[in-house]
């Protein structure tokens, strides 16, 4: 078991060492980890990245709408060992329960922005997935939001994008936006398949979520 104090965090991560989560792959679990995955540069972002995640999933859990979470790292064991997998590694793969039934969706968490060349490679992925018809990006803030959903207005995956805070405040009625709408919808409405309205030029302006 390992210690990490991270900045931005206030508390001490405590994270499975190599030998501790290779018992547990071992034993059965989804613990895909090989010696090289866990000892990147980049530590404290992925040790953010992860705490954000996990509380986007706490959020879910008590507010009894989750019906099954599927971790990346259950995702990347099923797509890496499997020929039924995905066409990403997403960051979960999410079922949720409403009034009108069960949906699933893929749930990608954006800190911070990544190359250029990373979107529209995902872009053209997405257009080839065929276990999944939605993708929520949930984002930090509205500059992350309109950089990375102008890379799917070509989408044929229904790919929706919102703010993490206001996730944290509102769950599926978070205000969300396709790359072709013209204005947001509640995220509950996009699961049901509520049409979007093209807009007549690119969005480059502050989308009114507010």
């Amino acid at each position: 078991m390992r210690q990490t104090a991270v900045a931005g965090i206030g508390d001490v991560v405590y994270s499975l060492a190599n030998d501790a989560a290779e018992l547990l792959q071992s034993m059965g679990e989804y613990c895909l980890i090989g010696r090289g995955r866990s000892t990147g540069k980049n530590g404290n972002q992925s040790v953010l990245h992860a705490v954000g995640l996990n509380d986007i999933h706490l959020s879910l859990m008590r507010s009894h709408l989750l019906v099954r979470w599927i971790s990346g790292m259950q995702i990347r064991s099923q797509n890496e060992l499997t020929d039924y997998g995905f066409v990403k590694d997403y960051d979960a793969v999410v079922t949720v329960r409403t009034e009108s039934g069960e949906y699933r969706f893929a749930l990608e968490y954006e800190r911070t922005p990544k190359a250029m060349k990373y979107y529209s490679a995902i872009a053209s992925c997405i257009s080839e997935e065929t276990h999944l018809s939605r993708l929520l990006y949930l984002v930090t803030n509205y500059d992350l939001l309109r950089f990375i959903s102008r890379f799917f207005r070509q989408s044929k995956c229904a790919v929706f994008f919102g703010l993490v805070g206001d996730w944290h405040s509102q769950l599926l009625e978070t205000p969300v936006s396709s790359a072709s709408s013209k204005r947001p919808i509640p995220f509950r409405e996009a699961l049901h398949g509520a049409p979007t309205y093209p807009a007549a030029t690119p969005l480059n302006y502050r989308l009114p979520f507010h």
